[in-house]
């Protein structure tokens, strides 16, 4: 089976528990949360098979996967910011690639 192709690679802060972060450590393997870019939300995927669960503070440089790649992908550019959405905000990111 093929491995899944990310939309984009990222660099993340997640924040603290006390910044209104999660409570504990994402899954291991992916956490699906809303992927917020000028005030719009949009469906992705973190796909953390590589850099495993990440605590509330850590910073990592993640892939991530859009369940609607057509709705956000062109509008996205190298250096382009956005936020993790898990009711409240989560994360901070960055855009680092974007995956031809």
């Amino acid at each position: 089976m093929a491995a899944i192709k990310p939309d984009i690679m990222a660099s993340l802060r997640l924040y603290t528990t006390a910044e209104g972060g999660r409570q504990g450590p994402t899954p291991p393997d992916k956490l699906g949360c809303p992927f917020e870019f000028q005030g719009e939300l949009f469906d992705c995927r973190l796909l953390l098979d590589e850099t495993g669960p990440l605590k509330p503070g850590a910073k990592a440089t993640v892939p991530i996967l859009f369940l609607r790649p057509d709705l956000i992908k062109d509008r996205l550019q190298i250096g382009s910011r956005f936020t993790l959405w898990e009711m409240g905000t989560i994360a901070e990111g960055v855009v680092k690639e974007i995956v031809a």
